[in-house]
């Protein structure tokens, strides 16, 4: 069984329902502000429980590198293998669920959803759609080598880069340009190969933040394209 905090609109005719993954070391209680503003343009909007956050086995420090360079994939990978039990808990339709992941959600989102593009559409916000693009580069700054071999094999699986995975849903990047956590090269690696139409919207002076500009870039989009 897996938790989820739900909010709904107070009136709407909307059919869609957002799912919204929280980053690293955050918790739901820190989503509740945005999903309000999402709920208040008609959204029922949903924010899950992650593996190794809040009651899920939760950590005693995300921010040690140790804890960081462990659990990082590992949470985003399970989040993508329990994303049917996930949809049964919530009782969603893929094809009515739009996918909206920041930071450590924005892999995981776009995780589930070039792997399965029967969903409605996608919103990552300062993530990344190119998993072994962007540990290699997490990994050149902490002086580690390069992914080999079984590791590489296991990123293969998840990478959405690597499923060559087309779609005509709505999707959204959003990203910082000043991003010194995960930084925006994650995102243009994706889509110098993936064909897809994205809206893609860079923010010269942000780094990783969710600034007031791209929340009202994030509602104005919602509304054109649902």
């Amino acid at each position: 069984m897996i938790n989820f905090y739900e909010i709904n609109p107070n009136k709407s005719n909307r059919k869609k329902t957002i799912i919204m993954f929280h980053g690293w070391g955050s918790t739901i209680e820190s989503q509740i502000q945005l999903g309000k503003e999402l709920s208040e343009i008609g959204y029922k909007v949903v924010i899950p429980e992650l593996k190794y956050h809040d009651s899920r086995q939760a950590l005693h420090n995300h921010f040690d590198q140790t804890v960081l360079q462990t659990y990082f994939w590992k949470t985003i990978f399970e989040t993508i293998d329990e994303e049917n039990e996930m949809m049964n808990c919530l009782q969603l339709q893929k094809e009515n669920t739009i996918l909206l992941g920041s930071s450590m959600g924005g892999f995981i989102s776009s995780g589930i959803f070039f792997s399965n593009t029967s969903y409605a559409g996608l919103i990552n916000i300062n993530g990344s759609s190119s998993f072994i693009f962007s540990e290699n580069d997490f990994r050149k700054k902490d002086g580690r080598i390069r992914l080999e071999n079984e590791e590489l094999s296991l990123f293969e699986k998840y990478d959405p880069k690597n499923k060559n995975t087309f779609s005509n849903k709505p999707m959204l990047f959003l990203h910082g340009e000043k991003d010194m956590i995960i930084p925006i090269s994650g995102q243009f690696d994706f889509l110098a190969t993936n064909n897809s139409i994205i809206s893609f919207l860079k923010y010269e002076d942000v780094n990783h933040s969710i600034s007031n500009k791209m929340k009202s870039d994030l509602l104005n989009w919602l509304e054109k394209s649902f």
